[in-house]
This record gives structure tokens, sequence and C-alpha cells, in this order.
């Protein structure tokens, strides 16, 4: 079962890099799959996810890291640089957190051009914009990083491609300036919408989909809209935790928190919880992290529902995703 943990809905919101840091540090000596940097609404203090997910790669070694950046702001040119630099500065560790759909939360603090409430336009416009990043990704073969000091040569020039990229909504030449991310693709992470269109979207573009529908139904329908892709799904779990029942229920009344929308109880009920998994696990998101990380954790490798160590190095092994080839590298190449 794979465990992850949003930081910035419905998790640790307190303004301290310092404390954020800290508990990065903890999910990983519990060995999670990944931490999710930002990941939500824009009220009150928030650092910038992409410069406190750097921050983290410098004290972490082997935890996941995603951060969340809109394709609404931004050009395709600076998420594929940005976060195929993350990649190399993690060592293949990174994710895009591909935030869409309830992004009006941010127009009042940045703008935009232009609105639409057309999902099939808005997600045409997606598509072309993850296809840009990709490409620039796979612009860079895994062998055009030459560096040999013998001839000089820095870059291989016949293993470094132009995209090319002439759409309805980008035109970008390329390459990248960056080369290949150590994972070739970094995982692209997308929430479950509630509409079918931008549902069947996600399924086709996402590595990972983070849902709230925790049927086992609702994780088959997603699988097939994937239509033989590997992907994985968790489920959004909401937790509110107490050493007693009493104490999780107190605590969750002066919280406000809607018991229809959140697992209340102990750390013991929550690891009988995890056992009911319908999905690939469950993305965490709470505010109780002592009890989750000190105990919940603990008994949950205890019981062998998630791993004691870590096998491989990046996010994608952490997953069991397989490693895309450039798009570029010929049929049959190596």
């Amino acid at each position: 079962m794979h465990l992850t943990l949003s930081l910035g809905r419905g998790g640790p919101d307190a303004p301290d890099a310092g404390a954020l840091q800290a508990v990065v540090r903890a999910a990983e000596r519990n060995k999670l799959d990944a931490v999710f940097v930002g990941v939500g609404g824009a009220g009150g203090i928030r650092f910038d996810p992409l410069s406190l997910m750097g921050s983290m790669i410098g004290i972490t070694q082997r935890i996941g890291l995603a951060a969340s950046w809109t394709v609404e702001f931004t050009e395709p040119y600076h998420v594929a640089r940005v976060f195929a630099t993350l990649d190399h500065l993690s060592y293949g560790r990174s994710a895009w957190f591909v935030d869409m759909f309830d992004t009006e939360r941010l127009l009042p603090l940045i703008g935009k051009p232009q609105e639409t409430d057309d999902t099939a336009a808005y997600c045409a416009r997606a598509a072309e914009f993850i296809t840009v990043v990709k490409a620039l990704w796979d612009s860079w073969e895994d062998e055009g990083f030459a560096l040999d000091k013998a001839t000089g040569m820095f870059a291989d020039p016949d293993r470094v491609h132009p995209i090319n990229h002439a759409g309805r909504f980008f035109a970008v030449r390329g390459p990248l300036n960056v080369p290949r991310p150590p994972q070739g693709t970094p995982p692209l992470i997308m929430r479950d919408p509630a509409d079918d269109a931008a549902r069947a979207f996600v399924a086709k573009y996402a590595d990972i989909i983070l849902t709230d529908d925790a049927s086992s139904e609702h994780v088959r329908a997603l699988r097939a809209l994937a239509d033989g892709r590997d992907i994985r799904v968790l489920t959004n779990l909401r937790c509110t935790l107490g050493e007693t029942e009493a104490a999780a229920s107190q605590q969750a009344a002066a919280s406000s928190t809607p018991s229809s929308d959140c697992f209340i109880g102990t750390p013991t009920q929550l690891v009988d919880h995890f056992r009911t998994c319908a999905s690939d696990g469950f993305n965490l998101l709470t505010d109780d992290i002592d009890l989750l990380i000190e105990v919940t954790l603990p008994l949950a490798q205890l019981a062998g529902l998630i791993r004691t160590e870590y096998r491989g190095i990046t996010l994608r092994e952490h997953f069991g995703l397989h490693r895309p080839r450039s798009q570029f590298t010929p049929e049959g190449a190596a």
C-alpha cells in the first residue's frame, strides 16, 4: 500500500518553513512514498511550493517530493525547465502536481488573461500544455549529455532535438536547456474532478490520481478511463486523531471537522482503516502530525501494510511506475 502526505490542503499549514521541513524528515524516516507541497487553497500564509520543495531536497535523501503548479499562470517551457532541474537536484524524486479545475481561488491574487467555463476548451489547452512539457523533457535523449573531456563535447548534437511544436495554443521550438530528467518524465499528479469530461482528461494524462471516492467501483472506473495506461490511484483521507476515541471526537468538534468527510479515531483504528483500501493507497491530510508520524505509521509498518525500507531511489520506483524513454530515441535502441 502506498502512503503520501499533503502539506497545504487540510494538512499542516503553519507559516513555519522549519516546521514543515521537520515533517518531511519524519515522513522519510517512516518511509512514506512522497510529500505533496502546496496542494490547495490560496488563503493565509503559504510559502511558494516550488521554493519550499527545493529546500526539502537538500534535507532528504529518498522520499518523493511533489509541488503544485497550475497550467494557467505560466508557460510550458517554464514548467519543463523547473521540474527537470528539481528532478536532477533530487536524483529523480520530483513530481509535478498539475493544479487544475478549481484554480478560481487564485484569480483575485494573480489574475489571468481570460476565463472559460468550457471544460472541453480548458482541457484542450491543458492537454497541449502537458504535451509540450513532456516533449521538452524528451528533447534530450538520455545520452545527449555527453560531457566528454577528451573531445570537449558538452552535448551530443545528434541526441538533442528541437521539438518544433506549433499548435492551437502554443508554439515552442525547443529544445530544453536542461538535460533529460533522471526519471525521464517526472510523474504527473492530478486531482480526480467531479465533471465526467474533466475526469476522462485526468485519467488520460495523470500518472497518479488523488480521489475522494473510496469505493472500489470508482477506482475501477478510473482505471477503465485510463485505457491500459499504468496509473496509481490514491484515496484522499482526511483524519483527526486522538489517543482515545473520545479525544479524537473532541478534537474534531473543536476543529469543526465534518465527520462525514473525515476519519476520526485512534492511530490503531486508522491502521485498521488502512486495511479497507480499495485503491493503491491513501493520500493523508491531517493536522495531527505527531500521532500520525510517531504512532500510526510505525503501527502500519508492524502490520506489514507499508514498507520499512526504501528499495528504489526515484519516485517512479517508489510507485512501481516504469521509466519512459525519450520519444526521440529510435525504436529498438537500448
